[in-house]
């Protein structure tokens, strides 16, 4: 029982910690996929007075420019000219402005789009500058959002993290001082001497990652436990599933060690 206590010690706060990252990357994924999709769907629309010089617009609000597509005016004239008669159209052919569409590198942001209309609208050529970036925005700022509040939560709960578990070493060391004084008289390294509490931590980083690595594995297939069913449409994860496993391991066990290894660093101090 005592070395189930022991375990669960270590296992409790390192498991929660590493769910809060593993909820973190997905989330991050989620972002970063939705940020490129709606950057290769989205295109900033410009009306002309005269044929736009495409070579001089190379980037816009520090965000490249992929490319800049010229609307036709037949496809416009195409879709109004049902109810219009030969010599208006005509007419419109001569009077029509130029359409053009800017398609970016990357999605802005709110305070680039702002940016990127009024350093278009400088130029005297352009007439108007449409976004059309309210829906997109919202549902981005609202992602961003929740992965800003769930990295703080991770951050938060990582230091809890080693709080308990420098805690639960302390307590260890006191609980075996005597058989720790005596390893020592003895020539014992501080190491040697808190060999089990090492072992204790590194059992519980193995099991811990183990139970978040499925975790992980789960959610990563059924984003519906994050996300409501209403957002299914835009949820797409594309992660790579062992260097997320990578990055777990390294975390799952650094903490722990770090803060063991700290914490032996501080007694060595105290008592040499």
């Amino acid at each position: 029982m005592k070395f189930l206590k022991n375990i669960f010690a270590f296992l409790i706060p390192l498991t929660a910690m590493l769910i809060t990252f593993s909820i973190y990357l997905l989330i991050d994924n989620v972002v970063v996929n939705y940020k490129q999709r709606i950057a290769n769907d989205y295109s900033i629309v410009i009306i002309t007075n005269t044929p736009l010089i495409k070579e001089n617009i190379n980037t816009l609000a520090g965000i490249d420019v992929e490319k800049i597509q010229t609307l036709k005016k037949n496809r416009i004239i195409n879709n109004i000219k049902s109810n219009l008669s030969d010599t208006s159209i005509k007419l419109l052919k001569r009077k029509l402005p130029n359409f053009y569409q800017i398609f970016l590198e990357e999605f802005p942001t709110t305070t680039q789009l702002e940016k990127i209309k009024n350093t278009l609208l400088q130029n005297k050529n352009i007439r108007k500058v449409e976004v059309f970036s309210k829906d997109h925005n919202q549902t981005y700022l609202l992602l961003v959002l929740l992965n800003s509040i769930t990295f703080i939560l991770f951050f938060i709960i990582t230091i809890f993290a080693i709080i308990i578990i420098a805690k639960q070493v302390k307590l260890w060391f006191h609980e075996h001082s005597t058989k720790i004084a005596i390893l020592r008289l003895h020539g014992a390294s501080i190491l040697y001497s808190a060999s089990s509490v090492l072992n204790y931590a590194i059992l519980s980083s193995l099991f811990s990652f183990i139970i978040v690595g499925a975790f992980l594995y789960y959610v990563s297939g059924n984003m519906m436990v994050i996300f409501p069913y209403e957002l299914m449409d835009i949820i797409d994860v594309k992660i790579d599933f062992y260097n997320e496993l990578f990055k777990l391991f390294i975390l799952s066990f650094g903490i722990s060690l770090f803060t063991i290894i700290g914490v032996l660093l501080k007694y060595k101090i105290n008592n040499d």
